[in-house]
């Protein structure tokens, strides 16, 4: 099972996210698919982290959001598959050759002052395209003048402070495990959509104390054309950069 102690903190703290960028081409299965999406799936992976740190894939098909949760899924069911399997989305997130390409980068959230005068740390675009057309595949899929097509995976380690929120908005799928464990389930295709962590709400689900250090792990994907939007925003003022073994 995913043990948290294998995150190896380094020694910076501040709000700049090591982000590792994967490209892809259309031809994978997985990205550019015929279906588009419809509604937030959950329930395509298993709520817990693998051994390895990694997403554990465990349906196709999901279930709809309930809306207004974090996790839960509706009372009525979908049926067309958004991911082809297993095999395919193993791998999103780990190197293979000839399927994907990866890319280091950093992801800055700018401190700003709220309303209340205290501050809060934000990353926004809606035109996010983090590789550039000479970056992987290239300008994808084809007639696009943008790269579209990639997966974003960032591992990090905060301090629980009480009060502490952290806010989501974007497309295509985004999972977001706190101590292993899944916080934020937005999978699937579909248009911009927002989840918040209320980290004191959901410190029991997640199993987590005020005053200790833990593991918060971002998986997104970018799947299909023709929107990336990607925003965040949070109270929590030090994300530490920790190394997956």
């Amino acid at each position: 099972m995913f043990n948290p102690d294998d995150l190896v903190p380094t020694d910076e703290c501040d709000g700049n996210l090591p982000v590792l960028y994967r490209d892809f081409s259309d031809s994978h299965p997985d990205f550019e698919m015929d279906f588009r999406g419809d509604v937030v799936r959950r329930q395509l992976l298993e709520p817990t982290l693998g051994a390895d740190g990694k997403p554990v894939f465990k349906s196709s098909v999901g279930c709809p959001a309930q809306e207004g949760t974090p996790t839960a899924c509706a009372n009525w069911n979908v049926s067309q598959p958004v991911i082809t399997s297993a095999e395919s989305f193993n791998q999103w997130y780990r190197d293979t050759p000839g399927v994907n390409m990866a890319f280091e980068q950093t992801l800055e959230l700018v401190e700003t002052q709220g309303a209340n005068g205290l501050p809060f740390y934000r990353f926004s675009s809606t035109e996010f395209f983090p590789l550039r057309t000479d970056q992987g595949f290239g300008a994808t899929p084809p007639g696009q003048n943008r790269n579209f097509l990639f997966t974003t995976e960032v591992h990090v380690t905060f301090t629980y402070v009480a009060g502490q929120r952290f806010t989501f908005r974007g497309d295509d799928d985004m999972w977001i495990f706190v101590n292993g464990k899944l916080a934020v389930d937005l999978g699937s295709m579909h248009d911009s959509k927002e989840a918040i962590i209320d980290f004191d709400a959901q410190a029991a689900d997640l199993g987590i104390a005020v005053g200790r250090a833990y593991p918060m792990d971002i998986f997104h994907a970018e799947r299909h054309t023709n929107a990336s939007n990607f925003s965040i925003e949070t109270n929590i003022a030090c994300f530490t950069p920790a190394i997956v073994r």
